[in-house]
């Protein structure tokens, strides 16, 4: 629906509000400001240089943007409720905003987006937690945040207070795991499954989580593997119970009837908790079906050059596609390792773009070099007070947060990438060109999988001997 019109017509109220946070040095004038016009050219105007687009200047703070209401621009609105939100005006209170509290407000008011955080506060919970933590009734810490809900915007607002050093780092997968274990056993009725669950969640997964994170985030992945884990092993034990049998009376009937009647990633769920409570008693000493899982083959290398081949000519598929595609499709990068990517690990020998998978860095080839170089010049999320100052190559919504490795699964399905199929095929053509010592470390794989898929792929480097095999000139004859 058009919300304003200018000499060329209509313009909707999104494409309004993306012209007036438009800024630089206008192509007509040469001066630095709002530039909300387009020349015939495809330049950017100033509304002197462009004409009849209206007047911006806020009547408070004098500066030029968008207005959000009676002549205030957008900042000094978010200003406005910001403050408001994050005020003590209680009765024992200072009617100032928090020491601790200040960097988050100084980083949300800075954001290049104000509408984005007004809209943001527009929303009745987030205010009610500013203010919760503004007002002193819950402890400023990550604990006195996990009583508050909706637990999606307090993990928001944790990930902000963390950037802004008001809050230490954590694990964040880790702590959100922990987080939910509490109130997923609450949902256990029978009282002894919950037991059981609890002795296995506390003794193994969180251990093994907690393991883990000494050396390295657990990510995403990690987190839903010990849920998945736990739902399967509270499904086990209701299963039996509806066969009249406990775990301590479970037999070899119960466990490979449930095996041969559920799917491959229940199976796989399951064997984990079989094994721990075998080794603590819990189950007797049964034999554990063995799991048999099915890899869709992967795509041929004609298809992968195709894809390749269309991520470089498409122009509808967005920068950062094209190199989420190419990681994956040239140097077999797997999800979880792409988004931990930083600017740092892009360099540049001379005219050479080297990217830091392993070691040593790999060099880019054009045209592809070229794409990494026009993604990094307009990555997202940076408009808001999320990432700003983002170091990370594929940052996310989420304060210090990459992009979630869903959000990339569902962009590469829609763009028809097979995930899984396109990097294994194209890990087993590197290795077909190269040993695979020399491959695994310079795309961070491990030696012994480097190995295992080159002998799936039918490599021949392990038999050659070693040493210099280059020809050697023939010695004259002697008579």
């Amino acid at each position: 629906m058009a919300s304003k019109h200018w000499p060329e017509g209509a313009i909707c109220s999104g494409c309004f509000v993306k012209a007036c946070e438009t800024y630089g040095v206008c192509a007509g004038c040469g001066v630095d400001r709002m530039l909300p016009g387009i020349s015939p050219t495809g330049d950017r105007l100033c509304t002197d240089c462009a004409g009849g687009l209206g007047d911006y200047i806020c009547t408070r703070c004098g500066q030029e943007a968008w207005r959000h209401y009676a002549g205030i621009c957008g900042r000094c609105v978010l200003t406005d409720r910001l403050t408001a939100a994050l005020t003590d005006n209680t009765g024992t209170g200072t009617g100032s905003i928090r020491p601790e509290l200040q960097p988050l407000f100084d980083s949300i008011r800075a954001m290049t987006r104000p509408r984005s955080g007004i809209l943001w506060l527009s929303r009745p919970h987030v205010p009610a937690i500013l203010q919760a933590l503004a007002t002193g009734r819950v402890p400023l810490t990550h604990d006195g945040l996990s009583t508050l809900t909706p637990w999606r915007s307090v993990v928001y607002i944790r990930d902000l207070l963390i950037a802004c050093e008001t809050l230490p780092p954590i694990d964040r997968y880790l702590f959100l795991f922990e987080q939910w274990l509490p109130r997923w056993l609450d949902t256990i009725d029978d009282p002894e499954h919950r037991k059981l669950l609890h002795r296995f969640a506390t003794w193994h997964l969180l251990r093994n989580l907690r393991t883990a994170a000494q050396t390295q985030p657990i990510g995403h992945y990690r987190n839903q593997g010990a849920r998945t884990q736990l739902r399967t092993a509270a499904a086990f034990l209701t299963d039996l119970a509806t066969r009249g049998h406990t775990l301590q009376h479970c037999t070899q009937t119960d466990l490979d009837r449930w095996f041969a009647t559920t799917n491959s990633t229940a199976k796989l769920g399951l064997r984990a908790f079989l094994r721990w409570a075998i080794d603590h008693h819990a189950l007797p000493r049964l034999a554990l079906p063995p799991v048999v899982t099915g890899h869709s083959p992967p795509i041929s290398n004609h298809q992968r050059i195709d894809l390749i081949r269309r991520i470089h000519t498409d122009p509808t598929i967005a920068p950062i596609d094209r190199v989420i595609g190419l990681l994956i499709l040239l140097y077999a990068q797997p999800l979880p390792r792409i988004v931990r990517l930083t600017l740092a690990d892009i360099t540049h020998h001379g005219n050479q773009v080297l990217i830091r998978l392993g070691d040593p860095p790999v060099p880019v080839p054009e045209p592809f070099a070229g794409h990494i170089t026009t993604y990094i010049a307009s990555r997202p999320n940076l408009a808001t007070a999320t990432n700003p100052d983002s170091q990370l190559l594929f940052p996310g919504r989420r304060a210090g947060q990459p992009i979630h490795p869903t959000s990339i699964r569902l962009r590469l399905h829609n763009l028809g990438i097979p995930n899984l199929n396109a990097r294994t095929r194209a890990i087993r053509e590197l290795l077909l060109q190269a040993p695979a010592p020399v491959v695994a470390t310079m795309l961070n794989y491990t030696p012994h999988g480097a190995e295992r898929i080159a002998a799936q792929a039918g490599s021949t480097w392990k038999t050659y001997a070693a040493g210099d095999h280059t020809r050697r000139p023939t010695p004259p004859h002697q008579p």
